[in-house]
């Protein structure tokens, strides 16, 4: 194992995934090849094989228990003993079936025939396909550096430990990592405050909680988890959940209050509560003190003009109403100030974010229950941990349309599990750029289907499931306990013939049962070790693994030493391990503290005062985000069905399959317009012709359009297109002559916070006509 390139820190600081590929298992400890999990079929009674593991639908890692009638995957439940989720799982996590089933995904390699976009394809085998990567790949192997006739772009749309070996290996490459980018702003304003990156927020055990644009309801990181702690806090603990956000979003139908602000205006709000707080004699002045760089009279003094009044003329909230919150926000023992994508998908995402914490150091609620807390890990090195973080949470690239990445021609674009094509900001630019040969010399797909990137591909590689592979990842600790979660296969048996041909196969121990991909996807670990195999030089310097089983056996034997085999034990039975409430465990973290380089909370900043940024939380307005008659701030919101496994779901399709655009009825009725209406939405990036939704759920300055609709590739089922297949359910699409809406990312600007360097997604302002 080389130490140097992953140890127990990066990997479970990180959150990062690790895999291996069920051929390769010989080599792992016994128990890894034992599952002593059933069930019975509630209507046949007929006895299932029950095999515990981790949906990867969305970033939450619920585990869940997949049954089998045979070899056929009948089932998807939530696994009641599973710590984060507590046996709930989401319609995302019951449609993993239909992902890995899905009759449009793609099975062999595929080399392109035609012009790019056309859709002419050649099916090669993976001999050829690592060839052509692998000379490509060993044009940058010098380090990756900028060739003269074009630069190397990985954009990689999920996180796995692999990534850390390709970047040390293509240095000088652009690496867009999307998922850390998602949170940037976020990420930013918290290493500034705490040297952390993220924080959690204990809803579980909160009285109040005042929430800025998050719906943990809905869609959240932390989703499942953190929902099922927020409806308990509520039922059993009476807590008070108060949200601010422009739509009435899950979270907001099921709070207390709901209060639509202005877009972008929440850091308004932020303020004037905590100059209310202290006004009031509210604030735990023993905890500023000790905790943090600023003193009460600084605080007063920065603070004198954020008054409720000047919130209110800004926000459109009724002073009384934020004077009232703030003192019961601070009157709670246990409170929290949450936030989410509302907040900080703005160009002023990342200074939001520093007023909103203020409002929870104002208080005292750090690593209090029912307040913020540091995220735990198992590592004894806290502060070299946050010392990577901060060395790592800034420096990833996001292209944010493919026009800023393209600035200068690209070499090779190797997208993996992304489609820019689609998700991008101006993604019809990013399209366009992409499709040039002049832009982009070279552009390869890994992936489970033809997105639109992969329609403008040369080569397109086809990606196993999460239900075809293993993984191994930590679990986002929620209640203070780190959880490792196991990804095991639970489809497509190998016949014994099969795996006995197997060059791996370990003599006498044929494991039971034993799986790959369908077809011939392909497992992303084991992609990788071979792609260095062939490519060799710095490469295979970073991926030195003989397999994948000898990868994921290197970091587990090096996450736990000598208790690997109780691990695995544990890993294979459950699905997880809980760290600190195993006694195999050797040692479990002492308490985390602040990391910045005072060693306190820094409210005041003197490096962004260096570079004549505010030192204090700021409000900054968006002052080129005001809307004129006939124009509305256009927001974006992901369903709770949403998720790019998902997208050419048959049953989540058949729930949702249409984003009319909300509209404010009082707005929509000055604007000429009723229910059903037809509209043009326009912005500089593009048009878009949509049905209105007229309600009072929005605020009347804003419109909302829904993500993940829209598609013109992926699928039939996601372009909501009836057609027979294997699956006699695609010939019985009814909805299919409601179209499948329209991608608000074709009218989303190219717009970044200038601090966090995140999208300011939710700025975009659209001109709306009557068709």
């Amino acid at each position: 194992m080389n130490k140097h390139k992953i140890s127990r820190r990066r990997f479970l600081k990180a959150g990062l995934t690790i895999a291996g590929t069920s051929a390769g298992l010989g080599h792992l400890p016994e128990a890894f090849s034992e599952t002593k999990t059933g069930g019975v079929s509630r209507t046949a009674l007929k006895p299932l094989r029950a095999i515990p593991t981790t949906c990867d639908q969305c970033p939450a890692g619920c585990g869940v228990i997949a049954y089998l009638d045979g070899d056929r995957l009948v089932q998807i439940l939530g696994n009641p003993d599973h710590p984060v989720n507590m046996g709930g799982i989401c319609a995302k996590g019951l449609a993993a079936i239909n992902l890995v089933n899905d009759p449009e995904r793609v099975l062999y390699p595929l080399k392109r025939a035609g012009l790019r976009g056309e859709g002419k394809w050649t099916r090669i085998t993976w001999d050829e396909a690592y060839n052509i990567l692998s000379r490509r790949l060993a044009r940058f192997d010098a380090g990756g550096q900028r060739r003269k006739d074009g630069r190397l772009v990985f954009d990689l749309g999920r996180e796995h430990a692999l990534w850390d070996g390709i970047i040390e290996a293509f240095d000088g490459a652009v690496i867009i990592r999307r998922q850390m980018f998602k949170n940037i702003n976020e990420r930013t304003a918290c290493l500034g405050m705490t040297g952390y990156p993220a924080l959690i927020e204990d809803v579980g055990r909160a009285g109040f909680i005042l929430n800025f644009g998050a719906n943990p309801f809905a869609n959240h990181d932390h989703f499942i988890g953190m929902a099922r702690r927020l409806v308990s806090a509520q039922v059993e603990g009476g807590a008070r959940l108060v949200t601010f956000d422009v739509r009435m979003s899950e979270t907001a139908a099921r709070s207390r209050e709901w209060h639509p602000l202005k877009a972008g205006t929440d850091g308004s709000i932020a303020l004037a509560m905590a100059k209310t707080i202290l006004e009031s004699g509210l604030a735990d002045e023993d905890f500023l003190a000790k905790n943090t760089n600023c003193s009460l009279d600084q605080l007063m003094s920065h603070l004198a003009p954020y008054t409720a009044d000047a919130a209110s003329s800004v926000s459109g909230l009724d002073a009384g109403d934020i004077v009232r919150l703030a003192r019961e926000f601070a009157s709670t023992p246990a409170s929290a100030a949450i936030l989410g994508g509302g907040v900080t998908d703005h160009a002023n995402g990342t200074e939001t974010v520093r007023c909103i914490r203020l409002l929870n150091w104002m208080v005292g609620n750090l690593e209090r229950p029912g307040g913020l807390f540091f995220p735990r890990y198992p590592s004894a090195a806290v502060r070299k941990n946050t010392k990577e973080s901060q060395k790592s949470a800034l420096p990833f690239s996001n292209s944010a349309g493919a026009g800023e990445v393209t600035d200068g021609r690209i070499d090779t674009y190797f997208s993996v599990f992304s489609n820019p094509a689609f998700s991008n900001p101006d993604c019809l630019s990013s399209a366009k750029s992409l499709s040039d040969p002049q832009k982009v010399g070279f552009l390869a797909v890994f992936d489970t289907h033809i997105t639109e990137t992969a329609r403008l591909a040369d080569l397109v590689l086809p990606a196993s499931t999460f239900l075809e592979s293993w993984n191994l990842s930590d679990a986002p600790s929620l209640d203070g306990n780190p959880v490792l979660n196991l990804t095991q296969p639970v489809v497509s048996l190998v016949s014994p013939a099969r795996a006995l041909r197997s060059p791996v196969f370990d003599s006498g121990k044929l494991l039971e049962p034993t799986f790959e991909p369908r077809g011939e996807a392909e497992e992303v670990v084991s992609f990788w070790l071979e792609l260095a195999k062939r490519t060799g030089g710095t490469l295979l310097r970073s991926l030195p693994y003989k397999s994948t089983s000898d990868y994921l056996a290197s970091l587990i034997g090096e996450l736990f030493g000598d208790e690997s085999r109780e691990v695995f034990a544990a890993l294979k039975s459950r699905g997880f391990f809980s760290l600190q409430s195993e006694s195999s465990f050797p040692q479990a973290q002492p308490e985390p503290g602040v990391a910045t380089p005072s060693g306190k909370i820094e409210i005041y900043s003197e490096e962004k005062k260096s570079r004549g940024l505010p030192a204090y939380p700021t409000y900054q307005p968006l002052h080129d985000a005001q809307p004129t008659r006939n124009s509305l701030i256009l927001t974006t919101f992901k369903s709770s069905l949403f998720s790019t496994g998902t997208a050419n779901s048959k049953w989540t399709r058949e729930i949702l399959h249409d984003n009319p655009v909300w509209i404010n009825k009082n707005t929509a009725e000055k604007m000429g317009l009723k229910q059903g209406d037809k509209v043009l939405l326009e912005s500089s990036a593009g048009a878009l012709e949509v049905r209105v939704l007229t309600t009072e759920r929005i605020h009347p300055e804003s419109a909302a359009l829904a993500e993940g609709f829209g598609h013109s590739a992926l699928g039939r089922v996601a372009r909501s297109q009836k057609f027979h297949s294997s699956d006699p359910d695609t010939g019985l699409l009814w909805w299919h002559q409601k179209g499948s809406g329209v991608n608000p990312f074709e009218l989303i600007e190219n717009r970044k916070d200038p601090l966090g360097g995140g999208q300011g997604s939710k700025d975009t302002i659209v001109t709306i006509t009557k068709i």
